[in-house]
């Protein structure tokens, strides 16, 4: 069945469609970036965006969460606004994860 799938044209044709679209818009930003930071009131607004960017795609997936998932996100909250490192609140908020996870589940067997 994979080999059905793979060989298809449709899916070729979505594969080369969405590398197209990642590659234009990367393009595209760093193209926009070069004349935009020229503008001096933009500044923060772009320094903040990686933070922002990184929440949107956190909390609407914790939302729904078990107490673990919300821990790991507190976790990630925190250590980007003290450190602002993405590395290291990406890390810490998957250790907790997958620690707490295990953890949960040794305690929900005994």
């Amino acid at each position: 069945m994979l080999e059905q799938l793979i060989g298809s044209q449709e899916v070729l044709i979505a594969i080369a469609m969405m590398a197209s679209i990642v590659y234009l818009s990367r393009v595209g930003g760093y193209l926009l970036g070069l004349q935009v930071r020229h503008i001096g009131g933009l500044r923060p607004v772009l320094e903040a965006l990686p933070g922002c960017a990184f929440m949107a795609i956190l909390v609407p997936a914790v939302r729904q969460g078990n107490p673990i998932e919300i821990i790991a996100l507190l976790c990630v909250i925190v250590l980007m606004w003290k450190t602002n490192s993405v590395v290291l609140a990406t890390t810490t908020g998957m250790a907790v994860l997958v620690l707490g996870g295990s953890a949960l589940e040794m305690i929900r067997l005994l």
